[in-house]
């Protein structure tokens, strides 16, 4: 039987991906983002509240998904899934996308009064943009593409090998506070790799997590009883990671702080998901469908509206709700078009 609350899950995630990103135009934390407007409080706090947890959320769905793939088909096929899924469109959206939102941080910052095609040229020339929005080696929102590929790949032969033993772990039958104490091997994994997106390693544990212990209905059904019980410490806990930011410096601890926050709202997530979100209709179906898309249209769009709505709309509290409305319904149609052509369904994994 399909989960259907781990689609809801993912689709609802990506769409909080896209205010996330329009926030960052207003962030009070000293982000230069491809093009930035002015410091807005409250739109940093809520970046704050959703950067913990938001992206590893995904990985760590993807893991569940992937075991219930590999159910289903045979180790050629998902490999073949895997990179026309994720490595054709990183590349798709690398080559076309990325010196798109580039060009526009360029103008930004520079004032570049250069054409598209002379900032195409430059920007694989250079691989950077050289300006404050866009980092060296930039690959835009389509690192995580990127990443979830090797995971997939490098966690295949552990989740074929290592199933069955780590089911017999029988993690539904641990109290709670054990299931919650991993976040301990969790920040010991996102120390690894630390990096201003993502660990590496720290996605690569928690794919692996879900994978192996997290797909059985008896760990979902617990998580959905207590879905309340994790959902209170989730919330004081990220309550409190928005009062204490920039009063703690980094330290030994940091990737722990991290991952505790980050492994409580996947818990709670996970059970409140299981408790009220297994459904489907065909508005939830659609969304299901178009998510993966949304992520991969999203960024380009949001900066070149954004680029023209910061000059042309003189308050904040008016220009995000336009940059945010255009960039949905402006992604939603790059994503119909799409779907339409064998060749952009190819470029970007869309299905028919």
């Amino acid at each position: 039987m399909r989960k259907y609350f781990i689609d809801n899950l993912r689709w609802m995630t990506v769409l909080l991906v896209i205010p996330y990103h329009v926030f960052l135009c207003y962030n009070t934390f000293g982000y230069e983002y491809y093009v930035y407007a002015v410091p807005v409080p409250i739109f940093s706090i809520f970046d704050q509240l959703c950067a913990p947890w938001l992206m590893p959320l995904l990985f760590f769905v993807s893991g569940i998904s992937t075991t219930y793939a590999l159910q289903k088909r045979t180790n050629r096929q998902y490999l073949t899934e895997r990179l026309e899924k994720l490595l054709i469109p990183f590349f798709s959206g690398v080559i076309l996308l990325t010196p798109l939102m580039a060009y526009y941080a360029r103008k930004y910052y520079e004032d570049y009064a250069g054409g598209v095609w002379d900032n195409y040229l430059q920007f694989f020339r250079q691989w950077s943009t050289g300006s404050k929005g866009v980092s060296p080696y930039e690959v835009g929102q389509m690192w995580f593409l990127l990443a979830l590929c090797i995971i997939s790949l490098a966690a295949l032969p552990i989740l074929k090998l290592a199933r069955d033993g780590c089911e017999r772990l029988r993690l539904e039958r641990w109290p709670l506070w054990a299931v919650a104490l991993l976040f301990i091997p969790l920040g010991w994994a996102w120390g690894l790799t630390p990096s201003r997106l993502q660990s590496l390693a720290g996605c690569f544990a928690l794919f692996l997590l879900g994978g192996l212990f997290f797909h059985t209905d008896a760990m979902q059904e617990k998580l959905a009883r207590q879905a309340w019980r994790l959902s209170l410490p989730f919330a004081a806990l990220l309550s409190a990671g928005v009062a204490l930011t920039g009063r703690l410096g980094p330290g030994w601890w940091s990737p722990y702080l991290h991952a505790l926050v980050m492994w409580m709202g996947i818990l709670a997530l996970m059970g409140l998901g299981r408790r009220y979100l297994n459904f489907t209709n065909p508005v939830t179906r659609y969304l299901s469908a178009s998510s993966f898309a949304l992520y991969i249209f999203h960024q380009a769009w949001l900066v070149m509206i954004a680029y023209y709505a910061i000059a042309a709309i003189a308050s904040p509290w008016l220009q995000a709700p336009v940059i945010l409305g255009l960039c949905l319904a402006c992604s939603l149609a790059t994503f119909e078009a799409c779907r339409r052509l064998a060749l952009t369904r190819f470029l970007f994994g869309i299905k028919r």
